[in-house]
C-alpha cells in the first residue's frame, strides 16, 4: 500500500478517501501527496539557508585574519615555514566558520550533512577560482615575457626554470598540499558538527 502525507503537518495517511487529516484537520481532497524518498539536492534546497553561508563567509574572513596574526609569530620565531603556516591560517578559519553554520544552519541532526555540503562545496569553489585567478594571470605574465625576449634566450631561460622549478619541489610539500586537501573536509564537518552541539546543548 502507498503511503501518503497531509501537505500541511506531513501526518501518514493510510486511507486514500479520507478527506480530512486526523491530525490536524486539513482538507486535503485531492492534495494528497504521495510520501516519497527527496534527493540529495532537494534536501540541501530544504535544509540550507543562503545567508547563513554568506555569514559564515565573514565568519571566515573575520578568522582569516585573526589566524594571520596568531600563526604569523610562529612562523617569525622559525616554528613553522610558510606552507605550515597558511595551511593552519586556512584551517583555523574554516573551522570558525563552520561552527557558524552548524550554530545557526542546523535545526537538527538531519541538516548537518546538507549544511556541510554546502559550506564545503563553497569553500572549494573559493579556493579553486582562486588558484584559477592566479594561475591565468602568472600565465598571461609568463607569456608577455616570452614574447619579448628573444626565441633563443627565452628558450634557454625556460629550461633553466624548469629543471630549477623540479629541483625545488619536494617531498614534503607534496604531503602538506595532500594534508590540506583532506583536512578541509573533515575540519569543515568539526565545525559544523560542534556548532549544532553547542546550540543543542547551552
Amino acid at each position: 500500500m502507498v503511503v501518503k502525507h497531509c501537505p500541511k503537518c506531513g501526518n501518514d495517511i493510510d486511507d486514500e478517501d479520507i478527506e480530512f487529516c486526523t491530525e490536524c484537520g486539513h482538507k486535503l481532497s485531492n492534495k494528497i501527496i504521495k510520501n516519497s524518498s527527496k534527493g540529495f539536492f532537494d534536501n540541501l534546497n530544504e535544509k540550507t539557508s543562503f545567508s547563513v553561508i554568506i555569514f559564515s563567509f565573514i565568519i571566515f574572513g573575520v578568522f582569516l585574519f585573526i589566524g594571520s596574526v596568531v600563526w604569523s609569530s610562529f612562523m617569525a620565531n622559525g616554528s613553522i615555514d610558510l606552507v605550515t603556516y597558511l595551511l593552519l591560517v586556512i584551517v583555523f578559519s574554516v573551522f570558525f566558520g563552520g561552527i557558524f553554520v552548524g550554530y545557526f544552519g542546523c535545526m537538527d541532526e538531519s541538516y548537518i550533512i546538507p549544511n556541510f555540503s554546502i559550506y564545503l562545496g563553497s569553500i572549494f569553489s573559493v579556493v579553486l577560482c582562486g588558484i584559477g585567478l592566479i594561475f591565468t594571470f602568472l600565465m598571461g605574465v609568463i607569456s608577455i615575457l616570452s614574447s619579448i625576449a628573444p626565441f633563443g634566450s627565452s628558450n634557454s631561460i625556460s629550461q633553466t626554470s624548469t629543471s630549477s622549478y623540479a629541483q625545488s619541489v619536494d617531498l614534503s610539500f607534496i604531503f602538506k598540499l595532500i594534508l590540506f586537501i583532506l583536512l578541509i573536509p573533515v575540519i569543515s564537518y568539526i565545525g559544523v558538527y560542534l556548532g549544532y552541539f553547542l546550540k543543542k546543548n547551552i
